[in-house]
């Protein structure tokens, strides 16, 4: 029993044999949930990513996406106002 749970527990995230809409992890059904994903975590280094990180555990939610690309915006695009994706200058 040990054995097969420590197995279990080495899987990666994958998709749930018997319903492809669920996942499995750790040999348990797992439903990824977020509320949305922050590209400037990864791109501006005035992004608070810790406080980003533990708002989405405090939420209980367990999925982020980042952004690894070349894409950035810069400051004024869109007429967003202190646009976390369009770094300050030298920054």
């Amino acid at each position: 029993m040990l054995l097969a749970a420590a197995a279990a527990s080495a899987q990666p995230l994958r998709l749930h044999p018997e319903n492809n809409h669920y996942f499995l992890f750790a040999g348990r059904p797992a439903v990824l949930i977020t509320s949305g994903e922050h590209y400037g975590a990864v791109l501006n280094r005035a992004f608070d990513y810790k406080r980003y990180l533990d708002t989405l555990h405090a939420d209980h939610l367990n999925l982020t996406r980042t952004f690894s690309g070349s894409y950035r915006e810069v400051p004024g695009n869109f007429r967003i106002a202190s646009n976390t994706l369009a770094p300050e200058a030298g920054r």
